[in-house]
């Protein structure tokens, strides 16, 4: 009987660990972080670094931007994606905006971060093979900037225009 038991709740512990899994932490490899007053910026010289950001699936709802500060139409919709992410934290939701820069030089980021007191979570992809990486975000991208995606457990959005409002954004992040 003793050893009935045992059995059992042998195989019980180990549905319950298998059903509970827990959720683990996404990791990022940048190859270094450049410090700023506003924020630190992780550098990924290399987009394998950095592409757990769109395969790790969890309750987070992540809104990814590439851009780069050459680009006039990222950086006329940047506000609405600083706004977004504004009320994100203001509203305690389980969301983040993440701007991954496309820009070639650090100095012109560094910079434009400063000038625009940009608080938004940066990342600085300098990986000159987009050949390589850019069918791994999305394969219809043609590597024209911007694009977001939407990410999280259920679904991946991707949109590949720049927005005119907030809204809009909204509407993009609420489809599917």
């Amino acid at each position: 009987m003793k050893q009935t038991f045992i059995k059992i709740l042998s195989i019980v512990t180990v549905v319950l660990t298998l059903g509970c899994e827990k959720q683990q932490p996404m990791t990022l490899q940048p190859s270094k972080v450049i410090s700023l007053e506003q924020q630190d910026i992780p550098y990924f010289n290399h987009f394998d670094q950095m592409s757990n950001l769109l395969s790790h699936r969890d309750d987070t709802l992540r809104v990814i931007n590439y851009w780069a500060t050459w680009c006039k139409p990222c950086v006329q919709e940047l506000p609405y994606f600083l706004a977004l992410d504004k009320e994100f934290k203001d509203k305690g939701q389980k969301a983040k905006v993440i701007l991954v820069s496309l820009d070639m030089t650090q100095k012109p980021l560094e910079n434009f971060i400063k000038r625009k007191n940009i608080t938004t979570q940066v990342f600085w992809l300098d990986d000159p093979d987009a050949n390589y990486w850019v069918g791994k975000v999305n394969a219809q991208w043609d590597g024209a900037i911007p694009v977001t995606q939407a990410i999280n457990k259920n679904k991946s959005l991707f949109h590949s225009a720049d927005f005119s409002s907030l809204e809009e954004i909204k509407q993009f992040i609420q489809s599917n």
